[in-house]
């Protein structure tokens, strides 16, 4: 009976405890933010059609950039990321693709944020050294309007690049676009004032009267 007494006393303390104390002591605190109320989990984003998770991938050869709708009902799905032709269906590609950044490269959009100018995350990211060595090589071959194309690659990530938008503004005096070119100097005076570019911006003002 003394035996039979002893092998019951810790089997009855098991079963008020549950397996948790036996893993870690003392047992975890649950973080607030974790905790089920009214039986509904919480979730840092509501689930419906107007909400969606952007991805996107550059390789430098393609670019691919996609928003992925968030369901409750856990679907999956496959992004075909591919220069070549599969039976997936695909976007049309864009005809210059968004060279990626690289080490220098951080160092420049620091100094560009340092002037609190205005970095639109929902453009790809670019390297800004490689596409205006591209653009430069454009220009030296007579290609404005590739050479424009490589500008505004990299406006749409930083629209406020003074460098960048000097640059437009001469590739726009020289196909021709007086007007257009204006407007761009005086927005990147607003900016960043420089004499060349006051200097410029009087002669088309004066051309243009």
């Amino acid at each position: 009976m003394i035996l039979l007494f002893w092998l019951a006393a810790p089997l009855t303390g098991c079963a008020t405890r549950n397996y948790t104390h036996y893993l870690i002591e003392p047992a975890p605190e649950v973080n607030q933010a974790f905790e089920e109320e009214d039986g509904t989990q919480l979730r840092p984003m509501g689930f419906g059609s107007t909400t969606a998770m952007t991805v996107n991938w550059n390789d430098g050869d393609v670019i691919t950039e996609v928003q992925i709708p968030m369901l409750a009902s856990g679907q999956r799905i496959v992004i075909e990321h591919s220069a070549q032709a599969t039976d997936v269906e695909t976007i049309p590609a864009t005809r210059l693709v968004p060279p990626p950044p690289i080490t220098a490269d951080a160092v420049l959009e620091d100094a560009y944020r340092e002037r609190g100018l205005r970095v639109n995350t929902d453009a790809p990211a670019v390297s800004i050294i490689q596409a205006r060595t591209n653009m430069k090589a454009a220009i030296e071959a007579g290609n404005y309007e590739l050479a424009l194309e490589w500008c505004e690659l990299i406006l749409a990530r930083y629209p406020s690049h003074p460098e960048t938008l000097r640059a437009k503004g001469s590739i726009l005096v020289l196909i021709g676009e007086r007007e257009k070119a204006i407007e761009i100097y005086e927005q990147v005076e607003e900016i960043e004032s420089d004499p060349s570019v006051r200097e410029q911006l009087e002669k088309l003002q004066n051309a243009s009267l």
